[in-house]
């Protein structure tokens, strides 16, 4: 319960955008609502089977549990296929003391429901014995030596015995639960020379549709020469001609009680440890138990033709957020993008919160090519939000401003992880509505892979964009600029004729062109004398005192070794602006020889000319002016005035 007295449920799980974990949320959701919770939906897109660096993104979304305002939390537990990940999340509801519910896979200290597919797998094997008298039966179990494929090789064995048949080990062919291996396991059975039984029990709908295909492919007809069952209630067995005698989890009823054990819970009621769902027992064309109506198909096909649509509307409608987001030029413009994109799926509330500011890069070349560095001081960057037909501008804050103001109308909530493969960057929320709390009823979710996929990709588009113009920005810099921060000799006249195209182009002013050339004084004595080191301390003295006097259009640059040019465009007389800045430099130059410590002036010789901009006027000459002023000045410094003098 939160501080404003709502009482909310957790809900972790892995592809919730898959039929019959779809089924259990909206189950759950539709009892939750009616019990007074609010639901807090955790969901990862990958079952954490194989660990790959995406699971290990995946798995960020785990931690965003809010244990301390749970009342409940319920886990299907089946879904996450990493037990380390499992026994995590338990832990830490544990610890915060949390009523624990784990569907579909026994946990240790959880309140536990389990689907009784024993009870349905026996009855659909009674049925094809005591209804349809089949005798000869072949079992397409899964892997050997898997429990669950093991398991249901039993419970067939166990009917059939029960009605005086053995079942014939060469009968039992694995599948492996897929198509192509129970494929190559029907070819083989073939190819022994066995008589055709008269079913095929097949323990999933995968193996079972397959061996349907097969049996086709050799003539044979489903039911009529052959019945053929399946197990599970898979999407596709919908679509299927003939429909499978088959049996499913009751994922509605599971939703139900795992809400029910938990409001059970607070009210103090002693409810155990456990409770067992049946399977649901689908008897169907497969059999014979119902005739095949082929003028079903275009009842079947329509269905299948609305669901492709959707698929194309949304894939096109992604592919325009993706394209209007790599356009984006600035993160308003890309939360903009993708605000403007959620509206049209009616997502009530929705919002991005990033671990990292995507605005401010980090000057580090490290940091740089990662693209985005941490924040330090607890803020996140919000870089999307809106609540209702309200959206927020991208803000610095510790976490969403709306999220509470949704939560006084909105019931569901849904996290996902926001990451680049294995590297997090923040997660995702969206608020759904069942409908209850006067809203329109939005809690399609099929699509929801597709959306945070694409926000990944939107995002990290943007990421790289941000770090290729910095790169490109970087070696820019370096093209035009030395160590010292000042312009080269490309830059500096990269620089001047922007400049001067643009006085050029002023054609209510008059422009002149001021040059100041400076050239250090003893360099060779301080290497000499100091050493390499001192030398560049003392080129850097002048740089650091040409960025600090200059203006900002003052064009500071090194030609190189200790030559230094500066080039102004002012409107008044260039020579006058030239010595003023000569002047600036020179007392800058003095407060750093005064405050260095150093053994040694830094002292500077200077040659100013300027002249009206023109179009055809002569910049390199102007620079041997100014050249041959400042060696003019150099050649009347006295011996004891020396810039390399040391200090006595």
């Amino acid at each position: 319960m939160d501080k404003k007295g709502r009482h909310y449920i957790g809900v972790c799980l892995s592809r919730m955008q898959e039929d019959l974990n779809t089924d259990f949320v909206h189950s759950m959701i539709g009892r939750a609502t009616e019990c007074g919770f609010k639901v807090l939906i955790y969901n990862a897109f990958s079952d954490f089977y194989v660990n790959t660096s995406y699971d290990i993104g995946e798995n960020h979304v785990f931690d965003l549990i809010d244990y301390d305002i749970l009342d409940g939390l319920i886990i299907m537990s089946e879904t996450i296929k990493n037990d380390d990940i499992l026994s995590s999340i338990v832990g830490r509801a544990r610890e915060k003391n949390i009523f624990t519910v784990c569907v579909d896979k026994h946990v240790e200290g959880c309140y536990n429901i389990s689907f009784n597919y024993k009870s349905a797998f026996e009855a659909i094997t009674e049925h094809i014995i005591s209804v349809h008298g089949c005798r000869l039966i072949n079992v397409v179990a899964g892997f050997k030596n898997n429990t669950f494929s093991d398991e249901r090789i039993e419970c067939c064995r166990r009917v059939m015995k029960a009605h005086g048949i053995e079942l014939d080990e060469r009968r039992i062919m694995y599948g492996d639960f897929w198509s192509d291996p129970t494929a190559k396991a029907f070819d083989e059975f073939m190819a022994s020379g066995m008589s055709m039984p008269d079913a095929f029990i097949c323990c999933n709908d995968t193996m079972a549709i397959t061996i349907c295909n097969k049996l086709k492919e050799r003539g044979y007809t489903v039911p009529t020469d052959v019945i053929v069952t399946g197990f599970d209630g898979i999407v596709e067995e919908r679509y299927h001609i003939p429909r499978l005698t088959t049996a499913k989890q009751d994922v509605v009823l599971a939703g139900i009680k795992a809400v029910d054990a938990i409001a059970a819970h607070l009210e103090g009621k002693d409810i155990g440890d456990s409770c067992i769902v049946d399977h649901t027992v689908m008897i169907s064309h497969s059999c014979g138990c119902r005739m095949i109506d082929y003028r079903d198909a275009s009842g079947q096909i329509n269905p299948l033709f609305k669901l492709f649509e959707a698929d194309v509307s949304y894939d096109t409608f992604m592919d325009e957020l993706c394209n209007q987001a790599s356009e984006a030029s600035s993160l308003e413009e890309l939360s903009s993008v993708i605000l403007g994109h959620t509206v049209s799926y009616g997502y009530f509330y929705y919002a991005l919160s990033l671990n990292e500011d995507f605005s401010n890069m980090s000057d580090d070349y490290n940091s740089l090519i990662s693209g985005v560095i941490p924040r330090t001081d607890g803020k996140r960057l919000i870089l999307c939000e809106r609540l209702f037909g309200d959206c927020y501008k991208p803000v610095l804050a510790e976490k969403p401003s709306h999220f509470e103001d949704a939560a006084n109308t909105i019931n569901v909530f849904l996290y996902w992880s926001v990451h680049f493969r294995d590297y997090v960057i923040g997660h995702g929320v969206m608020g759904l509505s069942t409908g209850s709390d006067g809203l329109t009823s939005n809690l399609d979710i099929r699509h929801l892979l597709k959306h945070a996929r694409n926000v990944n990709h939107v995002l990290e588009i943007y990421n790289s964009q941000s770090v290729m113009k910095k790169v490109i920005s970087r070696l820019n810099e370096l093209y035009i600029r030395d160590h010292t921060g000042l312009y080269n000799r490309r830059g500096f006249y990269s620089e001047m004729e922007k400049q001067l195209a643009e006085a050029l182009n002023d054609k209510e002013n008059t422009y002149s062109l001021a040059i100041i050339s400076i050239d250090l004084d003893g360099l060779k004595t301080i290497n000499d004398s100091y050493g390499h080191a001192e030398g560049d301390i003392a080129i850097k003295a002048i740089a650091d005192a040409l960025i600090t006097v200059g203006g900002e259009h003052d064009i500071c640059s090194r030609f190189g070794g200790d030559e230094f040019t500066v080039a102004k465009v002012c409107t008044g007389d260039p020579e006058d602006d030239g010595n003023i800045m000569v002047k600036k430099l020179k007392a800058r130059l003095n407060y750093i020889n005064e405050t260095s410590g150093k053994p040694y002036m830094v002292q500077g010789s200077y040659g100013v000319f300027g002249a009206k901009i023109t179009e055809d006027m002569d910049i390199d000459a102007i620079i041997r002016t100014a050249d041959d002023r400042m060696y003019s000045d150099k050649s009347t410094h006295k011996e004891s005035r020396s810039r390399c003098t040391s200090r006595k």
